[in-house]
């Protein structure tokens, strides 16, 4: 819980390893995946006001094929949208990008009534409004274009995928969703990061064991 806290951008399992002295990988693997397995969000605790939404896709290409996010792994955001900066957010990964998983994942997200939600024009998020939620759709491209529509949750996602490589050099779909979470839980406590030692601790205290034999025998998503 020390090692996690005390590291701005997380710690990968090599380098945790090395500085507590443990003798191997996979034990220090293992405790850093009980911890995470802690961070995930209240449900209780929803998203309001402007809220933007979009998806992605991280991880490698898979060669010799081609298509929109072949060989990656996909990712929705949903993150308030303050004056100047974000707010609180919440990430997904899913398996695709249709209309039944992306409106599942922003009904799970938000509260309606307190909500406005902006997204592109991918047509998956027209059924929107008929769930009752403002929704405000806006054509764009890529690039700068699509930075102006989304500008928060484009930018979530860049430093999202620069910590993913940079601290971790990627990862495994299998055990995406927990690195999401801590990713989620560190970028909301961004501006009280003194806390995070404690806030981590009341997680873990609550949390459900995770054994080896389970994280090994996971499927992936």
């Amino acid at each position: 819980m020390f090692f996690v806290s005390r590291h701005e951008q997380g710690i990968a399992a090599l380098h945790f390893q090395r500085d507590a002295g443990l003798g191997r990988y996979e034990t220090a693997w293992l405790l850093l995946h009980k911890v995470r397995s802690t961070l995930t969000h209240n449900p209780l605790f929803l998203l309001e006001g402007d809220v933007e939404v979009d998806e992605t896709y991280v991880g490698g290409h898979r060669p010799g094929r081609n298509g929109r996010g072949v060989g990656k792994t996909g990712v929705a955001i949903a993150v308030e949208r303050r004056e100047k900066t974000a707010g609180s957010m919440r990430l997904l990964q899913i398996p695709n990008a249709t209309k039944a998983v992306l409106n599942s994942s922003v009904e799970n997200s938000i509260r309606p009534e307190e909500t406005s939600v902006f997204t592109d024009a991918w047509g998956s998020y027209k059924a929107l409004a008929k769930l009752g939620i403002d929704h405000h759709p806006r054509k764009g491209g890529h690039g700068r274009q699509a930075l102006d529509i989304l500008p928060r949750a484009h930018t979530v996602f860049g430093n999202l995928e620069t910590w993913l490589c940079g601290t971790f050099h990627g990862v495994s779909p299998k055990h995406l969703q927990r690195y999401l979470d801590e990713f989620s839980e560190r970028f909301d406590r961004r501006w009280r990061e003194g806390e995070l030692f404690g806030h981590v601790l009341r997680r873990v205290a609550r949390g459900h064991p995770l054994p080896y034999r389970l994280l090994v025998a996971e499927r992936t998503a």
